[in-house]
């Protein structure tokens, strides 16, 4: 999400790419909006237009990018491989964001079961 957002932000824009972790989720928020016309339909449905083509370039250069267009399919297929609820993507006020949202994870006495690693983990 953040590799992404660095790919596609308005570096020109005085605010700065945002992420905000809160106790339900984790928001990264991108200044600048789609760009160059690209509608939300078309975002959603893998097209891309990169803002930040050097940048795009060495993230790709670094296998951190594996194609255009793919990150918002790579972010979904990632909640869904997790077993997290469906991220939800929001264009608002020249800014872009995606929030994913955690899972439900046991609990004891309130606290967090740090100790315990889960099977997938252990490999």
């Amino acid at each position: 999400m953040i590799i992404n957002a660095h790919c596609h932000c308005n570096l020109l824009d005085e605010s700065c790419i945002q992420v905000a972790v809160y106790d339900d989720r984790l928001e990264v928020t991108s200044p600048g909006g789609l760009y160059n016309g690209l509608t939300y339909e078309e975002v959603m449905n893998g097209h891309s237009k990169i803002r930040n083509k050097g940048i795009a370039n060495i993230f790709s250069q670094m296998g951190l990018v594996e194609a255009w267009g793919s990150g918002i399919k790579r972010i979904l297929n990632a909640a869904e491989e997790y077993g997290l609820s469906k991220p939800r993507f929001q264009e608002f006020d020249n800014m872009f964001r995606v929030e994913l949202f955690r899972s439900s994870f046991p609990m004891t006495n309130g606290k967090e079961n740090i100790g315990e690693t889960s099977e997938k983990h252990r490999r």
